[in-house]
């Protein structure tokens, strides 16, 4: 990624399919459809027979038809969303931008001060502040790490004493390390993006979740796609894949041998595969047993879990209530230490919502996180601007495709991307049709 990178969209002929093949909406499609499948696979064979207690109920699990049915109801309605989503961006990006006089003031001189400023004028305006973000981003993590008294990767109990708002600090730089990877011009840049984005992975991994690191590889990845030369796109994607293995492999060995033994952590990324893919299709079936197809909660999950983000208040988000909804532990303990919460499960995708407004909230979400894929996807072709949030969300939610989005940081991030579509839409009023005439999307 370093004399092979571009750094603005290409128009080469030859890459529009390796660009389109490996875009966020598709890579959101292929994890989508997979994981799912993994539960009518026979991996479980191949699971060491020592850890088939980690989930003995659900070795050659299979959901019901039911479950599988709203499983491709969801995906039918994601798909409806990203063409919807693509229609407004092309009805957008037909339109010049009508700025009001006032604000484009405004801007001029917030440009010419911003440009005043040393690092601004040799690093590049973009890159400038998202290597300031990335900082205090990074700052928050180890902010997080010291707080903790230990490194949360090997003292899993620490996790519980974590802020969840420096976390959440820490955790923007799934959005920055990409911004750095997009802005980047010239050699030395991108050698600052790359050691930027492997300090990251390292950093956050030692917060003890094996999903933030993840979604910073998944974020990294997409946003490279955007700017790298079609030749080396493929060598990259093989790279990612690897470091994402390894650092899903040892991060959940090593943390997930704190609540299952030592003894277990050899083979524990082995047995991962499987109980965390087929456990969470196993929860949903179960959420679609039990539920109404109108739900159960009328919203509560989605509140609660965005309040859950605010400092202070006491609330706990959709997979710790469906931990009890499914009568999961009410307690549990890690390195003799008594973790008294409810135990968090993993309901897929759809489960909150399912269990919010069932299927009416289900339609909801798909078509809503269809339409962002949709409307950024589209114009982040021509607004590079567009691609670091681009890049997160569809980290969010392609990770989601296992735990789901209604958490607090997955709700902000989401919510980040709704605000950005509609500042965007604001920027292009409706015109006569006249004005539009002979113009090609």
């Amino acid at each position: 990624m370093s004399d092979n990178v571009d750094m603005a969209p290409s128009t080469e002929p030859g890459q529009t399919w390796t660009r389109r093949l490996l875009s966020p909406f598709a890579i959101l499609l292929y994890v989508y459809f997979v994981y799912f499948a993994v539960a009518y696979s026979r991996l479980y064979a191949y699971v060491p027979i020592g850890l088939k207690n980690l989930g003995t109920r659900i070795v050659g699990f299979q959901p019901s038809a039911q479950t599988l049915g709203l499983y491709v109801w969801g995906a039918v309605v994601l798909i409806l969303g990203f063409q919807m989503g693509t229609a407004l961006a092309a009805w957008a990006g037909r339109r010049p931008i009508e700025l009001d006089p006032g604000l484009q003031k405004v801007i001029a001189r917030l440009g010419a001060r911003l440009q005043k400023w040393r690092p601004v004028r040799s690093l590049g305006l973009g890159f400038a502040l998202s290597l300031l973000g990335w900082g205090v981003a990074l700052a928050a993590n180890g902010s997080q790490v010291l707080a903790s008294g230990a490194v949360s990767l090997i003292s899993i109990a620490t996790r519980w004493a974590q802020s969840p708002v420096l976390v959440w600090i820490a955790a923007l730089q799934i959005i920055f390390v990409p911004a750095l990877m997009v802005f980047a011009s010239g050699r030395r840049q991108r050698v600052l993006a790359v050691a930027a984005f492997l300090v990251s992975v390292l950093a956050l991994g030692l917060l003890g979740a094996r999903n933030l690191p993840a979604k910073l590889i998944v974020s990294g990845f997409l946003a490279v796609v955007y700017v790298a030369k079609p030749k080396t796109i493929v060598r990259i994607a093989v790279a990612l894949l690897v470091l994402l293995v390894l650092a899903m492999g040892v991060i959940g060995s090593v943390s997930k041998s704190g609540i299952y033994g030592a003894s277990a952590s050899t083979e524990l990324a082995v047995a991962l595969v499987y109980s965390d893919s087929v456990g969470t299709a196993y929860n949903l079936d179960r959420i679609v047993r039990i539920t109404p197809p109108t739900g159960v909660y009328g919203g509560k999950l989605l509140v609660d879990s965005a309040l859950a983000a605010v400092p202070g208040v006491d609330a706990e988000y959709a997979n710790y209530q469906l931990g009890s909804y499914l009568q999961g532990r009410t307690s549990f303990t890690i390195d003799g230490e008594r973790i008294d919460r409810s135990v968090s499960l993993a309901p897929t995708l759809l489960g909150a919502p399912y269990a919010d407004w069932g299927v009416p909230g289900v339609a909801i979400q798909m078509l809503l996180l269809g339409a962002l894929f949709g409307y950024l996807q589209t114009r982040s072709r021509d607004m590079l601007l567009m691609v670091p949030v681009l890049a997160a969300m569809a980290s969010y939610v392609i990770n989601g495709v296992n735990a789901g989005v209604h958490n607090p940081h997955g709700i902000i991030i989401i919510g980040l991307a709704v605000i950005l579509v509609l500042g965007d839409l604001a920027l292009y009023p409706r015109v006569t049709p006249a004005s539009d005439a002979g113009k090609e999307v």
